[in-house]
């Protein structure tokens, strides 16, 4: 007989589909907590709930959230590193739209340096 077969959930596809699972799941919830406070604004000042386009992030933050999840799990780290565990996941999830905003807004080829003013003008 060969040897038994281990199955460790914190390991493998299963993992990894745990983390991507949880990481759209912190990315719906960053978007169904406004939702809730909702519930406070006078009717009259609620946006309009038949328009497509704002339900549109209940769908693009969850699948971007799963996406960082993926990669923050996947990416190779040192020994040091802490293992991705569900609540690690979950975070990663509700702070995905602001760990994208800031990406996208860090411009690398932006001039550090002012341009000298001419004292003489």
């Amino acid at each position: 007989m060969g040897a038994p077969n281990k199955f460790d959930p914190n390991e493998g596809p299963v993992a990894m589909n745990q983390t991507i699972i949880l990481a759209a799941v912190g990315g719906l919830i960053y978007n169904v907590l406004p939702l809730l406070e909702l519930q406070k604004t006078p009717k009259a000042d609620r946006p309009d709930f038949k328009d497509w386009l704002f339900w549109l992030p209940f769908f693009i933050w969850p699948l971007l959230a799963g996406l960082l999840g993926f990669a923050y799990s996947s990416s190779p780290k040192p020994d040091a590193a802490p293992a991705m565990t569900p609540l690690l996941a979950l975070n990663v999830g509700l702070s995905a739209p602001l760990i994208l905003r800031a990406m996208a807004q860090a411009n690398p080829f932006q001039r550090s340096v002012q341009p000298v003013s001419d004292p003489e003008a």
